[in-house]
């Protein structure tokens, strides 16, 4: 079952299962699962005019596929300029994927910082479709929904002495449109950035992932390919602190993105 599929679910349901193809180890890929908390709470509550500014995400305990998801959400707080929301994707009662989500409108403010335009390393042109080794066999395989252009050499489990992972990423089949919850699915399609610092193959798993989005942003069309960037900035006692940053095509900052990721490479 293709993104919008699920993404079309979770505008008019509160429950349903979700299909192996998904999977990740024993857990549904965390990436679609808090894409789709968010659409159900843009799906019931009204924000006409605001805009997501922050998504905090809690990965709570893994979500068994085939089994009914249900999802809810409640409003935190509500004031002119600021709305905060709780969204939660549950099984069989218990939380799994649990996030908080912040709307806001434009405030008038004399503080405003431009940042600097991107130049990419490497163009968009110059790359080719799923050149990503890790659709070779190894690879989940919701990895095969997603084009995602890898422009480093820096792949999983080789061991390099830096974690960098850079590259351009879209869905094969572009959804309806190229929002928010679309974007939230981009970023965590690609492995922790910790991997390529890894020497063999062991598991990993995200605990909690903050994502800010900037605005005003230029518009989106389906088909773009946005640019992502990520490295570890810190790892010890068994988990590493990710920051990415993902950018718009023509070089505007998108969004900023920092995971805390559970790393298991010396289980006994």
């Amino acid at each position: 079952m293709e993104f919008l599929h699920y993404r079309n679910l979770a505008k008019t349901e509160t429950e349903f299962p979700i299909s192996e193809v998904w999977g990740q180890g024993r857990s549904i890929f965390g990436g679609l699962t808090a894409a789709l908390v968010l659409v159900h709470i843009e799906s019931n509550v009204e924000l006409t005019g605001r805009d997501l500014r922050t998504v905090n995400i809690h990965f709570c305990g893994a979500v068994i596929a085939d089994i009914p998801c249900e999802f809810r959400h409640r409003v935190l707080s509500q004031g002119r300029s600021v709305i905060q929301i709780e969204g939660q994707l549950l099984q069989e009662g218990e939380v799994k994927t649990e996030i908080v989500a912040c709307y806001t409108t434009d405030r008038i403010s004399a503080i405003e910082i431009d940042l600097p335009v991107k130049t990419f390393p490497v163009a968009v042109q110059d790359t080719k479709e799923m050149n990503f080794e890790f659709k070779q066999g190894s690879a989940p395989r919701f990895v095969g929904y997603f084009d995602l252009r890898q422009t480093n050499d820096n792949l999983p489990f080789t061991g390099s002495d830096h974690s960098l992972i850079t590259g351009w990423m879209r869905f094969v089949k572009p959804s309806e449109s190229l929002n928010d919850a679309t974007i939230l699915a981009l970023i965590d399609a690609w492995p922790p950035a910790i991997l390529p610092m890894m020497t063999s193959r062991a598991p990993s798993s995200t605990i909690t992932w903050n994502i800010e989005f900037m605005h005003p942003r230029a518009s989106l069309k389906v088909e773009d390919l946005l640019y992502y960037e990520c490295a570890a900035i810190q790892a010890g006692r068994g988990y590493a602190h990710t920051e990415g940053r993902i950018y718009h095509p023509n070089g505007q900052l998108l969004a900023l993105s920092r995971q805390m990721v559970g790393v298991y490479d010396k289980v006994t």
